[in-house]
């Protein structure tokens, strides 16, 4: 078996990212976690951005992320371990593939569920997209 190195855990704060990086802490506990958070921006609504302006909007999405990666932190010194964390903007997909990328990631670690697409059922579209077009082992997590 290959040894891992580096793992990725995409983490949005929905149950089955928190079983994701339960997964990556349980499997892999001599290879140091990165959790990312990726911030769409594109999923915020029209009407809230004429509402309150975008950079309103990204700030509350900045806020939110530093949350999010507060709690995958905690959740890893539940199970005595650290983790590194990051945030990148785009979509989600694809900001995860290129961070796995351009950071020598041997593993991404990803929920089959998140917040988009209702016509991914079973997988979920992020999950689904990172399995296709990731060069590198993606386990999903359900």
């Amino acid at each position: 078996m290959t040894s891992v190195n580096e793992v990725l855990v995409a983490y949005d704060g929905t149950p089955l990212s928190e079983k994701a990086l339960t997964h990556a802490l349980d499997v892999y506990s001599d290879a140091p976690i990165t959790v990312l958070h990726v911030i769409d921006y594109i999923e915020e609504s029209y009407s809230a951005k004429a509402l309150i302006g975008d950079e309103t909007l990204r700030k509350r999405a900045r806020d939110r992320s530093a949350e999010l990666l507060a709690e995958a932190e905690a959740k890893a010194a539940e199970h005595d371990r650290e983790v590194k964390t990051a945030s990148e903007v785009g979509k989600a997909a694809d900001e995860i593939i290129e961070y796995a990328d351009r950071h020598g990631i041997d593993v991404i670690v990803i929920g089959s569920h998140g917040r988009s697409g209702v016509s991914r059922v079973l997988l979920g579209s992020v999950a689904e997209t990172v399995m296709r077009r990731a060069s590198l082992p993606v386990t999903v997590v359900r």
